[in-house]
């Protein structure tokens, strides 16, 4: 498992900057919600290579899935379920 980093930036005209590094797919939007909802609204979103990389262990994943909403206490996806 890899280290996710976050990193926020804010710009001289308000808005936040937000990067995920050490995630595939689509995850950085998974761990990233709840901090967006209660941030603000969502401008927009510039998806780095690593967004469209693609699961070649489906399992794998789900098992990881459940074991991070486990993690959180609860499972609120249905991402999560194998």
């Amino acid at each position: 498992m890899s280290l996710t980093t976050i990193k926020y930036t804010i710009k001289p005209d308000g808005n936040v900057e937000e990067e995920v590094q050490g995630v595939v797919g689509h995850a950085c939007q998974r761990i990233t919600k709840s901090i967006e909802d209660e941030v603000g609204d969502v401008v927009s979103r510039d998806h780095l290579a690593s967004f469209f990389v693609t699961d070649s262990n489906p399992t794998e994943t789900n098992i990881q899935n459940l074991e991070e909403e486990d993690w959180r206490g609860c499972c609120n996806s249905w991402e999560c379920a194998i």
